[in-house]
């Protein structure tokens, strides 16, 4: 009996989520990035639902270095269902997804029904087709829409009994991301003429749909700085267009920021695509979409 006892703490030591998944009975549910997260977290019904969730990437984690731990691996293979943006966004997925069980549901939410998609404003003619997506479809009220009735239907799959529920709170969500949409149209309708300049690039599918005028950003390639060239062709937009705020993000270092605003008027703001400082509960995307349109107000504003 001893030794046996034995064998399974050894076993479970490593693994031990696995192990709590065994023992709860719950299914386990894990998102990539916290956008993703939250629009699992309002439909699941929180962590006192009937699926564990899990959120793969830390808050402050960038998708594009992420690196996998060992950890990682472990719960991903415990997974019943894997949601993520698309390869193109979280590229260190691919072959982990491809070794997971057969019985795994991957579900890349920029494939789903409804994803308004848009190619990144620097993309050449040379680009693939997926090279030159926008990833950034979160930021979008319409593509968190259709994200947020994938989602009911995997977890209806992943948990049938509580499949109405999955629903209803699908519903819920979707009421209020479109309260939200409808406020932030309002909102933003004053400012929408103000050219604004972001770090890189991330912001497209938000101020598209809110018709707001995107001036440029300062690197193109969020894998290194710009060079001084590129500082000078800032600089000139800044003055040429007259850009009213330049917005910086907190997972990037904003050692380029007094270079590019020193001499000029341009405001300071900061956008978190990411939603990394906002609490997670069921509100937590609409707070993201209204957390950015405040900060566009307030660093646009006269």
């Amino acid at each position: 009996m001893l030794r046996i006892l034995t064998v399974f703490l050894l076993l479970c030591v490593p693994v031990l989520q696995s192990c709590q998944q065994e023992t709860d009975g719950k299914p386990l549910v894990i998102s990539t990035i916290k956008p993703v997260q939250a629009l699992l977290y309002a439909v699941a019904g929180g962590d006192q639902g009937a699926i564990r969730l899990h959120q793969l990437l830390p808050d402050g984690a960038s998708p594009h270095h992420y690196a996998l731990k060992p950890s990682d691996q472990r719960l991903l293979e415990q997974a019943s269902a894997v949601l993520y943006i698309g390869e193109g966004l979280e590229s260190f997925l691919g072959k982990s997804l491809s070794n997971l069980p057969p019985n795994t549901q991957r579900v890349a939410l920029a494939q789903t029904q409804g994803i308004q998609h848009l190619y990144a404003r620097h993309h050449t003619e040379h680009a693939g087709h997926e090279e030159g997506k926008d990833w950034h479809i979160w930021l979008n009220p319409a593509n968190a829409i259709a994200m947020t009735q994938q989602i009911a239907q995997v977890l209806s799959e992943v948990d049938p009994a509580n499949r109405a529920r999955y629903h209803n709170n699908a519903a819920q969500l979707i009421q209020q991301i479109n309260a939200t949409d409808s406020r932030i149209k309002t909102q933003l309708a004053a400012v929408k003429t103000r050219p604004y300049l972001a770090f890189h690039d991330a912001w497209q599918h938000f101020d598209t749909h809110y018709a707001l005028k995107f001036a440029g950003a300062v690197t193109l390639d969020i894998s290194r700085l710009p060079g001084a060239r590129h500082v000078q062709d800032i600089r000139r937009i800044i003055t040429e267009q007259q850009a009213a705020c330049l917005f910086q993000e907190p997972q990037f270092p904003p050692a380029l920021v007094k270079t590019l605003t020193e001499g000029t008027n341009l405001r300071i703001g900061e956008l978190d695509p990411l939603g990394m400082k906002i609490p997670l509960n069921a509100d937590t995307y609409p707070a993201l979409l209204q957390s950015a349109a405040d900060s566009f107000t307030q660093c646009l504003s006269q």
